[in-house]
């Protein structure tokens, strides 16, 4: 009898576990599902992509747990992720071997420095693109106090860049600047646009775009709240926070959807073209801007990034939101966040990008 007992709740439990699973696999499945869906018509199905990482990481706990207190459904979650795999990637790329040879690469770096309020602040963004040397660097938010900073324009003259000017943005380039600033325009709330321009880069033409897509607008005081409801998660401080937090979070999503689309329409008029996207897109990889753009163009950090790369983490907010998108004809051979640098919310992304063999 008691042997009838222990069999029927190990049953039980197993059932119970093997539903918790599964369960956890179709949400991991319907955040990836969300991107193809443009948050323009359906803004709510923008919010599933933010718990990817959750998702999979209890995925891959079923993994261990399965293997220890039952082998023969391993098969469940290691299947749930395999369908997966591709934006878990994405979302946390792995590139193991040896250091990439950066000969004849050309260096990129996009870089948000809207919150460098203090001297200090300014003083580390110069000492910053003085030790970097990039060959094109894309700021977003950047502010009058910065571009008119004596140190700033006496380096960007001492290595012999050439200046695009947008508004709050700006691109320093060592290669020359072949016509007009193109101001980017779409559907926005705060004045959101990118700037992009053509360079001549070692004899052919590349289209260089800066891009600041839509933020979420969350004021020092929602992340707080955010933070507050992830550390004491009384259900009606959840309701009420969760639900003006989804409303500012969805209202953003859908200016990205239409921005994100704009942008696609752009790259699509300069198909065959060589080109490289910068910037602040405010979207992470599990998400409709970063997978619409990819499937145009390639994401740097994809190709030969490693781990997370947090961009951006603040108030308890540890997301990837700035990217570097470049068309078939490069190739990523180095890319990493510059955690070192402190001086904005944001941490800027280095890329070493090679042209491909013809």
């Amino acid at each position: 009898m008691r042997k009838k007992k222990t069999r029927y709740l190990t049953r039980l439990l197993v059932t119970l576990f093997l539903g918790a699973n599964v369960c956890t696999v179709l949400l991991m499945w319907l955040t990836v599902c969300s991107t193809f869906i443009s948050p323009s018509l359906y803004p709510s199905l923008t919010l599933p992509g933010l718990a990817f990482p959750i998702f999979v990481f209890v995925d891959i706990l079923f993994i261990f747990f399965w293997m220890i207190f039952h082998i023969r459904l391993v098969w469940v979650p290691i299947a749930g992720l395999a369908v997966v795999g591709a934006y878990a990637l994405d979302y946390c790329p792995v590139h193991i071997g040896d250091e990439a040879s950066l000969d004849s690469t050309v260096c990129v770096v996009t870089y948000n420095v809207g919150h460098t309020y203090t001297d200090e602040d300014r003083l580390e963004v110069v000492r910053f693109i003085r030790e970097q040397s990039a060959d094109i660097v894309c700021f977003q938010e950047i502010n009058g106090q910065l571009m008119n900073l004596k140190e700033f324009t006496q380096t960007a003259d001492s290595m012999g860049y050439h200046r695009v000017v947008g508004y709050a943005k700006y691109i320093l380039t060592r290669f020359p600047v072949m016509g007009d600033t193109l101001n980017v325009t779409y559907p926005t709330k705060k004045g959101n646009r990118s700037m992009a321009c053509w360079i001549d880069c070692m004899g052919d033409s590349v289209l260089v775009v800066s891009n600041h897509l839509e933020s979420n607008h969350l004021s020092d005081s929602d992340k707080t709240e955010y933070k507050g409801m992830i550390l004491e998660p009384e259900r009606q401080r959840m309701e009420q926070s969760g639900k003006l937090l989804a409303g500012k979070l969805k209202s953003a999503a859908s200016y990205r959807g239409a921005q994100a689309d704009t942008l696609c329409a752009l790259i699509d008029r300069n198909a065959g073209k060589s080109m490289i996207f910068c910037g602040d897109f405010n979207d992470t990889p599990i998400s409709y801007t970063y997978q619409r753009l990819t499937r145009k163009l390639d994401c740097a950090f994809r190709q030969a990034g490693n781990g997370h790369g947090f961009t951006y983490r603040q108030s308890g907010i540890f997301v990837r939101i700035d990217h570097i998108f470049i068309s078939p004809d490069w190739e990523c051979r180095k890319c990493y966040t510059e955690t070192s640098v402190g001086a904005s919310d944001h941490f800027p992304v280095v890329a070493y990008l090679r042209k491909k063999r013809r």
